[in-house]
């Protein structure tokens, strides 16, 4: 599947689990690259005029991934230069990933399951897959299962990724320039 996008090297798109960085991070690499900072969860959220909580609650999951995939497939055709945050599951449908291996630069924020958790605990309010029956927020051991179940079935498409950059030990600003220096490097290698 070939990209409409003039400039493959434009485009950085993140990836992870939730609360790996993508959406702090992202911003300031944009910054350093000069060029334009998507979250896509915002482009699903405008284009639906919901909150994404709101599309889980009246689509389910299956109708997010649709949007989800159509608002990639909408960015992966622009051809500005773009750093992109993704949803943590937007690259593991395959079409999805292929889209942004062929159209661009994936770099794999990677952190562990229980740093993940640390940063998740306010946030499991508002995140769909970190609810329990009933939509209870997840707490303690059973958010950090939860997170580890999702990333076990998430890791092989994670390291699919051109490159991988570590972000639990990282700031926010030395995560994004590990992200400029990896994405540099593999643009250089193309």
């Amino acid at each position: 599947m070939k990209s409409k996008t003039q400039n493959p090297k434009s485009k950085v798109y993140l990836t992870g689990f939730m609360g790996s960085g993508k959406s702090t991070v992202g911003p300031r690499v944009a910054r350093r690259r000069g060029a334009r900072f998507v979250d896509l969860d915002n482009v699903i959220a405008e284009r639906a005029g919901r909150a994404i909580p709101a599309i889980f609650e009246a689509e389910g999951e299956a109708g997010f991934r649709k949007r989800e995939a159509a608002a990639l497939r909408a960015v992966s055709k622009q051809a500005s230069a773009q750093v992109v945050a993704t949803g943590g599951g937007t690259l593991v449908q395959e079409e999805n990933l292929q889209r942004a291996l062929g159209s661009g630069v994936i770099v794999y924020l990677r952190a562990p399951a229980a740093t993940l958790a640390d940063r998740l605990r306010e946030a499991a309010a508002r995140r769909p897959l970190l609810q329990g029956e009933g939509g209870q927020p997840l707490a303690g051991a059973a958010l950090t299962r939860r997170i580890e179940a999702l990333l076990s079935e998430r890791q092989r498409f994670y390291e699919r990724a051109h490159v991988t950059v570590d972000t639990a030990e990282a700031t926010p600003e030395e995560s994004a320039e590990a992200v400029v220096e990896a994405a540099r490097a593999r643009c250089a290698a193309r």
